[in-house]
């Protein structure tokens, strides 16, 4: 068969609007990393805070090394202990990157319509409401980095199986999320309610004037005079 005659699984300006859609997925989702580094690096800090702290507990290296049974279970109570923060500062980390996430989408789509990335290629959300744009933002958090957060926050926790399991569904999650847009609308789209159209439709739509529905002047035609009937002379009267 003919490569050439093959028809495309999309239309052209359908094309369009994916790649403009998946650049403005990479502009934001840019900024979320941005966003992960900082808190990344705000976690470390606290890890490294506790085990600075550690020595404070009352327990040296060279206690742990030649001291007797209680001292080796004091250090694994010290060890536990620094465990647990660990773990808690890594969950509130992932936390608090899900809520900055949220905040985000919610706050640009709540106030101006569209993220930095929609508004970067021209794109923006119609309808546009709190309420809808706190259930797209939700969303999106949870398919962007809620789920991974999650697998993460198992993982640290020992809980090794689950943790695969939800590493999974959270890239099942994702692709899913993904693509469908090639429907036309993803499913945080139509979790909310809303579309997402190039920013000049959603300002100035087609179909509507500033006073309502714009509707086309009528078209005035000459009038043409009617034509005279003919009469045979058979007919006439005298």
């Amino acid at each position: 068969m003919d490569n050439a005659s093959a028809p495309d699984l999309l239309p052209p300006q359908n094309r369009i609007a994916v790649a403009r859609r998946a650049a403005a997925w990479s502009i934001d989702f840019a900024l979320v990393l941005v966003a992960a580094y900082a808190v990344g690096v705000h976690t470390v800090h606290r890890i490294t805070g506790a085990w600075d702290n550690a020595p404070e507990l009352g327990l040296s290296g060279w206690q742990i090394i030649t001291g007797d049974g209680s001292a080796i279970g004091k250090a694994g109570h010290v060890a536990t202990a620094l465990w647990h923060q660990v773990v808690t500062a890594v969950i509130q980390g992932f936390f608090v990157l899900a809520c900055t996430t949220f905040l985000y989408h919610w706050s640009t789509l709540a106030l101006a319509g569209r993220t930095l990335g929609k508004a970067v290629v021209g794109l923006r959300i119609t309808p546009r409401t709190p309420a809808r744009a706190a259930a797209r933002a939700l969303v999106t958090t949870i398919a962007d980095v809620g789920c991974f957060s999650f697998a993460c926050c198992l993982l640290v926790s020992g809980h090794l199986v689950w943790s695969v399991f939800a590493w999974l569904g959270a890239v099942a999650f994702f692709w899913f999320n993904a693509l469908a847009v090639y429907t036309g609308r993803t499913v945080a789209d139509r979790v909310a309610g809303t579309t997402v159209v190039a920013a000049v439709l959603a300002a100035r739509p087609p179909a509507y004037g500033a006073t309502g529905p714009v509707t086309r002047p009528a078209r005035f035609t000459a009038a043409v005079p009617p034509m005279p009937r003919y009469e045979p002379e058979s007919s006439r009267t005298p």
